[in-house]
């Protein structure tokens, strides 16, 4: 099994996110978990329009997957091990140029998701 996705101690996402960022909270949402389309919407604080798009263009790029449940009327999403890869890769370039000293052991925690 692959370890868990390593996530930079000092990068957090501002309040006004860029798409990036707000790729990033998705994948990292639905690492460990499936989610709902209105789960990650309340907890992101994320608006209809924009999820929407995020959504799209994660599962056309293979970073999501959509898994439906009709009889239930529940469409879930969970990140794919293309998604698990990109979050290492961001994660290694955020810590790797952004971070003081560069040293990434330093800087970085196992990224926690309950």
């Amino acid at each position: 099994m692959k370890p868990p996705t390593i996530r930079p101690r000092s990068w957090t996402p501002g309040p006004r996110r860029t798409k990036y960022e707000r790729w990033v909270e998705l994948l990292e949402a639905c690492v460990w978990e499936s989610r709902t389309q209105s789960w990650l919407m309340r907890h992101l604080g994320l608006k209809t329009q924009m999820i929407k798009e995020d959504l799209d263009f994660l599962v056309d790029a293979g970073l999501f997957e959509q898994v439906d449940e009709p009889e239930a009327g529940i469409y879930v999403f969970k990140t794919t091990e293309k998604g698990r890869g990109a979050l290492d890769q961001f994660y290694t370039l955020v810590t790797q140029f952004f971070t003081s000293g560069h040293d990434s052991k330093r800087h970085a925690v196992l990224l926690l998701i309950g």
